[in-house]
């Protein structure tokens, strides 16, 4: 049965049910009455909280990119983008839907001011950091961004490919190791490019 929420939590509890229904079903489930629903209040009260259906997925994908880099931080292992992008595709796999969620929502959603662009800028601080790192402190910021949007990249596209079945069927153990083999092959092949000949 769906917990009954106070007017204050209404909007707090939509985004939890949202939530819920993107990891068990996918966005595309999520309406503002399945919300509703879940909430225990008429779909109308969502309304008064989230302009629209987007609005509401926009601070879903903000709760998404929160979690993602809370395990960023927690990583342990070798340092850098190679340590984030494990600790990422680990996420993706665990967490397919959010994931998708999360990294489908329009530029105009992603900043637009509100707590989705707070989120996405935060990850990305934390991964251009890393980049620093591999890169050193001299390295113009362009360059950073080339080398964390080149690792997003294929991360990205590998772990929706895996979501699709579109890569040949592999244990979660054999398919977690494939495309973190494959991802750091790629930041190993950025790094050599943009550190230039030694």
């Amino acid at each position: 049965m769906a917990k009954r929420y106070h007017h204050g939590e209404v909007g707090s509890g939509a985004v939890a049910a949202a939530l819920a229904i993107t990891e068990a079903d996918g966005p595309d489930a999520v309406t503002m009455r399945a919300v509703a629903n879940r909430v225990g209040v008429d779909h109308r009260a969502i309304y008064r909280h989230f302009t629209d259906r987007d609005r509401l997925l926009a601070e879903v994908a903000a709760d998404g990119f929160r979690d993602l880099l809370c395990e960023l931080v927690r990583a342990e292992g070798e340092a850098g983008l190679q340590r984030d992008f494990t600790a990422s595709i680990r996420f993706a796999l665990a967490r397919p839907h959010l994931y998708a969620l999360m990294l489908s929502r329009p530029r105009e959603l992603m900043f637009d001011g509100a707590a989705l662009e707070a989120a996405v800028r935060a990850m990305l601080e934390h991964l251009m950091a890393s980049a620093r790192l591999a890169l050193g402190d001299e390295v113009e910021a362009r360059i950073c961004r080339d080398l964390v949007f080149s690792a997003l990249g294929a991360s990205y596209g590998l772990v929706s490919l895996a979501s699709s079945m579109t890569l040949a069927p592999r244990s979660p153990a054999e398919l977690e190791a494939f495309l973190t083999e494959q991802v750091a092959a790629v930041i190993e092949g950025q790094l050599l490019r943009l550190r230039g000949p030694a």
